[in-house]
């Protein structure tokens, strides 16, 4: 009886997981400081408009950066696959393993397993990392780059911002549909009693003014407190919804553990929460993304013609990696309109490229 060929050949493991990790390493790092010298250059103008010191243009890229991480690891995880395993397919060595009866998943296993532990570093350092970083790059950019004066928004469970009308306590920010959900407007007199709350449901910008839905007041008295329906006659927020889209919460400046329950808070008290909950599965499917690219890579190189340049091999990679971020940004859409359930607008991506990886790594073999 022939024993069972091991799935990890140790020697082979750790050449195939050098060759890769140096390749990966340096394509991130290039990947991320082209990121930023384009980023440098878009930011130019305001930087320059208003005058901003060297220090915090500094920590405003500083704290750029995790975040940067992130979203270049997947390519760097592709591009480093193609480029590592490329180079050896030209000196002829995946046709001396094969040629010694090494499998391609013995080849596969140590390099997916390698990313595989990346896709869980990346959802660790967006868990710890990148919500603080984010969160940073957001103070210095419209505080000290764009000079807004001191911090009045506090984030956490809602938002808090000090409004030309009062201070406002506002559960979600919807930049793409214009709108708030959740908010309370509290005014106080000049000896800072409140004088009036005003609750709102759901504000609305129509391009000049607010539209406003489930309004009640509360004004307080000498008699007591009197409620009213609506908002009281003539009221508005001064400000546009730009002013407020400066001061919304990304998903980027919460963890996983965060938006879930901001998301559950805001589901009790009857907000719309559906563009968050693609955000949220999201946060699990995006750091997937390299281990597919992995599953991608192995199999294009081990059964393709020998790579003539490096530079095909980064072609090749950019093409896939852009092929696979189209795909993510289309299916969020849709899943933020409502078209597709938010489970499979985060995951649509990743199933279609694990079907194709998939696909050509059992025809590899």
């Amino acid at each position: 009886m022939t024993p069972a060929r091991p799935l990890v050949l140790p020697v082979v493991g750790r050449h195939l997981v050098r060759e890769f990790v140096w390749v990966f390493g340096l394509t991130l790092a290039a990947l991320v400081s082209i990121y930023l010298i384009a980023d440098f250059f878009d930011q130019l103008d305001t930087i320059l408009k208003h005058d901003a010191a060297v220090g915090a243009v500094v920590r405003l890229f500083a704290f750029r950066i995790p975040l940067v991480v992130t979203q270049s690891t997947p390519f760097a995880v592709l591009v480093g696959g193609l480029m590592g395993l490329g180079l050896l397919a030209r000196q002829n060595e995946f046709v001396a393993l094969r040629a010694c009866g090494v499998s391609i998943w013995q080849i596969a296993t140590p390099l997916l397993v390698t990313a595989l532990v990346i896709s869980v570093a990346i959802f660790g350092w967006n868990e710890t990392v990148v919500p603080y970083s984010a969160r940073r790059w957001q103070t210095i950019k419209y505080e000290e780059i764009k000079k807004k004066g001191p911090a009045t928004v506090f984030t956490g469970e809602n938002v808090w911002f000090h409004g030309r009308a009062g201070f406002y306590s506002i559960d979600r920010i919807a930049p793409k549909r214009k709108a708030l959900y959740g908010v309370t407007v509290y005014q106080l007199g000049k000896d800072f009693r409140p004088t009036r709350l005003i609750a709102i449901g759901a504000a609305t910008w129509d391009g000049a003014t607010w539209l406003f839905r489930g309004a009640r007041t509360r004004e307080f008295k000498k008699d007591g407190p009197h409620d009213l329906d609506g908002v009281p006659p003539g009221f508005t927020l001064p400000e546009s919804i730009d002013e407020f889209s400066a001061v919304s919460v990304d998903a980027e400046e919460l963890s996983y553990t965060e938006l879930r329950r901001q998301i559950k808070d805001l589901r009790r008290k009857g907000v719309d929460a559906s563009e968050s909950y693609v955000d949220l599965h999201l946060k699990l499917a995006l750091p997937a993304a390299s281990f597919l690219m992995m599953l991608v890579a192995v199999p294009l190189t081990a059964t393709g013609t020998r790579v003539t340049s490096l530079a095909a091999s980064i072609g090749r990679g950019i093409v896939v990696g852009f092929g696979y971020f189209v795909v993510v940004a289309f299916a969020r859409a849709l899943g933020q309109s409502g078209a597709l359930p938010p489970v499979v607008a985060a995951w649509l991506a990743n199933g279609i490229f694990a079907l194709i990886g998939g696909y050509y790594l059992l025809g590899a073999d």
